[in-house]
């Protein structure tokens, strides 16, 4: 039924049907969710090439603003909010910069970019980062404690068996709590034997805040991630203010600018509460994003539902023109599997 509705979708889309959804969801902003950028075609990314064109796409349909910017129309009365879309972008990877950011600057396209500050201070790796790099560096890997999984080989000679051992245990880390997650990740690469650098390498690197600062500069608000980029629904009292109220003060404290956006790490349903969205509240923010949507999708500043923005072009289109806003409000269908750190 799946196929039959997208084979529809992608046929009835072009020849009107994509228009049609963009009137009738004229009135409610779309975010769009962004992660990762590369120069060519590259899994779990999208390209330089893709991006231009999508921006092309969006300067021309639609008007993009700032989360910040949406967020002051969406809170006036008389805020003009037709056709409104925001590109968000989580965890301040470098290659924003070196990619993204270019094509924005060059089409004047303003963007929101979600900073996980000891990330960018290179004090830690994002965690699922922080896996592959031991896979990669590991060569016999005993199967690890996983329901389900039985490997044993070479994993730098199988990078099939290697990406679908990181798949299981990013899912499988997602699902306990934040001490047990970091105890697992420090005693799976003790076990390795893998000593893993201080600051992330290579593709795993982040923006620094020179960076950040140009980017400022040149119309890219920069909102909070958190400091260390853990499940907030599992952690309480001093730790949520350390990872909330502190990345704010970090942004703050180095670029002169308090932000006034938040996004939820992992952005499921159970990975933030009440209290957390106090919080982000307390700590200034106009609002927060999660990284699913469903029917209310800008009922709650502080809940405010994003739509993946891959390259995959009928799956853009989906998103951006309100094809899946509109069934989420008029079907009650909804997203919620977390494919990456978000």
């Amino acid at each position: 039924m799946t196929s039959v509705k997208s084979i529809a979708i992608s046929t009835i889309g072009p020849l009107g049907g994509y228009r049609m959804a963009r009137w009738l969801s004229r009135r409610t902003p779309k975010i769009l969710m962004y992660h990762r950028f590369s120069e060519q075609p590259q899994p779990g990314h999208v390209h330089r090439a893709a991006f231009e064109n999508q921006l092309a796409y969006l300067n021309t349909h639609f008007r993009v603003l700032r989360l910040d910017q949406a967020l002051d129309a969406m809170s006036d009365p008389m805020g003009r909010l037709d056709n409104i879309v925001v590109i968000t972008v989580d965890d301040g990877y470098r290659d924003f910069y070196e990619i993204a950011y270019p094509s924005l600057k060059q089409s004047r396209t303003p963007a929101t970019l979600f900073l996980t500050t000891h990330f960018v201070d290179g004090k830690l790796w994002l965690w699922p980062d922080r896996i592959r790099y031991i896979l990669q560096q590991s060569r016999q890997l005993p199967a690890p404690d996983l329901p389900g999984y039985s490997y044993r080989g070479d994993l730098r000679l199988d990078a099939h068996a290697r990406e679908r051992l990181w798949f299981q245990i990013t899912s499988y880390l997602l699902s306990i709590d934040e001490s047990d997650k970091l105890a697992w990740l420090d005693d799976f690469a003790s076990r390795q034997g893998v000593d893993v650098p201080e600051a992330p390498v290579g593709e795993c690197a982040a923006v620094d805040w020179t960076q950040v600062g140009e980017m400022m500069d040149g119309n890219i608000e920069m909102g909070a991630h958190s400091r260390t980029h853990p499940s907030l629904g599992r952690i309480t009292g001093e730790q949520l203010a350390y990872e909330i109220l502190g990345s704010v003060e970090d942004i703050e404290r180095n670029t002169g600018r308090r932000p006034v956006s938040f996004c939820y790490p992992n952005g499921q349903p159970g990975d933030y509460t009440e209290q957390v969205k106090t919080l982000v509240k307390q700590a200034g923010c106009k609002g927060a994003v999660t990284a699913f949507y469903d029917r209310n999708v800008t009922d709650d500043h502080f809940e405010l539902r994003r739509f993946t923005a891959s390259e995959n072009p009928f799956q853009f289109a989906k998103s951006v023109n309100g094809v899946e806003l509109l069934a989420a409000r008029w079907l009650n269908v909804s997203s919620g599997a977390p494919g990456q750190s978000c």
